[in-house]
C-alpha cells in the first residue's frame, strides 16, 4: 500500500515530539512528516513557520497537553483556523479527561480527537488515512465505547440514531429544526443559555454530525423528530 499522507505535528513537549515521530516513522500511510514546535509560530519568523506548515502537510496534529481552551495552548486555535482555511485536516491529541468535552465542539476547531493515553502507531496510522480521505474521527460519547475510540462520520446506521439520544435531546433536536438559537433553547427547556449550547454540543456529537444544519438534516432524513415539527427556512 503506498503512502500518501504528508502530516504536521505541533507539541510543546519534546517528548510528545520525538514519540510521535517514532510512530510517523513507522506508519504505513504517511509518505511525510515535519514536527514543530509551538514557539516558532510566535517568534520572529512566524509568517515563514506558518507558510511551511500549510504546504508541508494533509493533516496537522496539535498535542494539547492541556487540552484546548487554557491560555497557555491559545497556540492551537491559530493554527488550526489557518490550517483548516488552507484545506489543511486538523486532529487533536488530548489527554483523556478532554476528549469528549473537545469532540463535543468546545475548545479549537478539529475534524478528530485522539486520546494520548491510547495512542498507537496503528491507531495513529489509520486516523491519519481516513481524515486524509474526509472522514471525521471523533470518540462515542457512550458508556459502552471510551473515550478517545474513534468513529467514522455516519458510522451509525440508519435507523439507530435515536436509541443515542436521551428525552431531553429529542427535544433539543426539535427545537433546532425549528430555528430556535441556543438562548432559545434555554429558555424552552428552563435552562441557562451556556447549559443549552453545551446540551446542543453533546447531541450533535451523538449523531457525529459537525454542525447545527447538519444535525436537522439528519433529525429530518432519520426520523428523529416528532411528526408535526417543522422545519425552519
Amino acid at each position: 500500500m503506498n503512502a500518501s499522507v504528508r502530516v504536521a505535528v505541533v507539541a510543546r513537549s519534546e517528548v510528545a515530539r520525538s514519540g510521535l515521530a517514532r510512530m510517523l516513522e513507522d506508519a504505513s500511510h504517511v509518505r511525510q512528516y515535519s514536527v514543530f514546535e509551538p514557539e516558532e509560530f510566535t517568534a520572529s519568523a512566524r509568517e515563514d513557520a506558518i507558510q511551511l506548515l500549510i504546504l508541508s502537510c494533509d493533516v496537522l496534529a496539535l498535542w494539547c497537553v492541556t487540552g484546548p481552551g487554557p491560555e497557555e495552548d491559545a497556540w492551537a486555535d491559530e493554527l488550526a483556523a489557518v490550517a483548516r482555511r488552507n484545506g489543511i485536516r486538523v486532529v487533536l491529541i488530548l489527554p483523556g479527561a478532554k476528549v469528549q468535552r473537545a469532540a463535543s465542539g468546545e475548545g479549537v476547531p478539529c475534524d478528530g480527537v485522539l486520546d494520548q493515553n491510547a495512542l498507537t502507531t496503528r491507531g495513529l496510522d489509520d486516523a491519519l488515512r481516513r481524515l486524509s480521505g474526509g472522514e471525521r474521527i471523533l470518540p462515542q460519547p457512550t458508556a459502552r465505547t471510551g473515550a478517545g475510540t474513534p468513529a467514522p462520520e455516519g458510522s451509525h446506521p440508519a435507523g439507530t440514531r435515536a436509541g443515542l439520544l436521551t428525552e431531553r435531546e429529542r427535544q433539543i433536536i426539535e427545537l433546532l429544526v425549528e430555528g430556535l438559537s441556543n438562548k432559545q433553547i434555554g429558555h424552552a427547556l428552563g435552562v441557562s443559555e451556556h447549559a443549552a449550547k453545551r446540551a446542543v454540543a453533546v447531541m450533535m456529537s451523538k449523531l457525529d454530525c459537525p454542525n447545527r444544519t447538519q444535525a436537522v438534516v439528519t433529525a429530518l432524513r432519520e426520523g428523529l423528530v416528532s411528526a408535526g415539527v417543522e422545519p425552519h427556512v
